[in-house]
């Protein structure tokens, strides 16, 4: 019963949710063969045209049809260590739109939708006793897409500074490590098909490993608390 009632007091959020893991790989797929065709042109892009990609960049991120992931190996490759200075930036700006979103999209429809089971919603709110942390590790995770967190977040009342500022932390390391490899790419090809050194898969397995097990930590946590 629960589930039906959550199901249908989350419609829009769980469209969200379907949207954001989906539209980002068709529209990612559809910018690298436009950069590939068009790389030439980029490298010879002036900073003020860089600048007006890493705005339009912010925008695409925030409405998660690209990742930033990607945003970062791409930029990366055609600016070097410049590229930090723009999509740091660009990243904020992103997250900022991305919350409000966010909140627009669950407008307090999830904890409200659950409030029939106490445990439940009780649980979801504990894991804000451990908001700075939970807003850190969410960032640093590869495997969590940031878009959909821009959705998760806001929907369990995650306080605006502690979303842009844990979450800026927590994302400053995957963003210099993407834009460290795109940097270290030889040709174009290799950074859109994410060919990397065993090095590199090393660290995003550390931080996959790291992340994932401070998560679990939270969780187990928040609904410990709540049984108690």
């Amino acid at each position: 019963m629960l589930n039906t009632q959550f199901l249908k007091a989350n419609q829009k959020s769980i469209l969200g949710y379907s949207i954001l893991g989906l539209v980002p790989l068709a529209f990612s797929a559809y910018l690298a063969n436009e950069a590939l065709e068009h790389h030439r042109m980029l490298q010879q892009l002036s900073d003020s045209g860089w600048q007006v990609l890493f705005l339009l960049s912010s925008l695409t991120m925030a409405v998660a049809l690209t990742p930033s992931t990607f945003i970062a190996l791409v930029s990366g490759f055609f600016l070097g260590w410049q590229a930090v200075a723009m999509m740091l930036p660009a990243y904020m700006l992103a997250s900022l739109l991305g919350f409000f979103i966010g909140r627009w999209l669950d407008g307090g429809k999830m904890l409200e939708s659950v409030r029939n089971s106490p445990k439940v919603h009780q649980a979801l709110l504990n894991l804000n006793n451990s908001k700075w942390k939970l807003m850190f590790l969410v960032r640093l995770s590869p495997v969590l897409p940031f878009a959909l967190m821009n959705l998760l977040m806001p929907a369990i009342r995650m306080p605006l500074k502690v979303f842009l500022v844990a979450g800026f932390v927590g994302m400053l390391p995957r963003t210099l490590l993407s834009i460290w490899v795109g940097n270290q790419a030889a040709d174009l090809l290799d950074v859109l098909q994410g060919q990397g050194s065993s090095n590199e898969l090393i660290l995003v397995s550390l931080l996959t490993v790291v992340t994932v097990a401070g998560l679990v930590q939270i969780m187990i946590r928040a609904f410990r608390s709540t049984l108690s």
